[in-house]
């Protein structure tokens, strides 16, 4: 929540803890750094298709540092001979694709990720 001043973020934030949005939760106010970061990415996944669960699962088990549970899949097109897919990948995945240099192994050869959005450096 956006507050418009800091009186009333603390008066917000002394009255959270006594808020109850179901029985036996607890609600707690933390600032933006501890919400996770999430960013859009293309993945291209060769070979035949297999379904979305079942790539995640390979991408996760053999590449370190992916965590694909907390993938969302935007957009998923078949082609002759792969899959593309529009993810939602959070922060510290995408570190890790960067360790892979973008091409993590995906159960049937290597993947290639980028970024949605991106610029692309020109090379002089």
């Amino acid at each position: 929540m956006v507050c418009q001043d800091e009186e009333t973020r603390d008066r917000l934030a002394s009255s959270v803890p006594t808020l109850r949005a179901c029985e036996g939760s607890r609600l707690k106010m933390v600032g933006l750094e501890a919400l996770p970061t999430y960013r859009r990415v293309l993945a291209w996944l060769p070979g035949p298709a297999e379904e979305t669960g079942r790539y995640l699962q390979w991408l996760r088990r053999l590449n370190w540092g992916l965590e694909t549970d907390n993938w969302r899949v935007y957009e998923r097109k078949e082609e002759s001979n792969g899959v593309r897919l529009v993810l939602s990948v959070d922060s510290k995945s995408i570190m890790a694709l960067e360790k892979h240099s973008w091409k993590p192994f995906s159960g049937v050869g290597r993947a290639t990720f980028s970024l949605l959005g991106a610029k692309v450096e020109e090379k002089k």
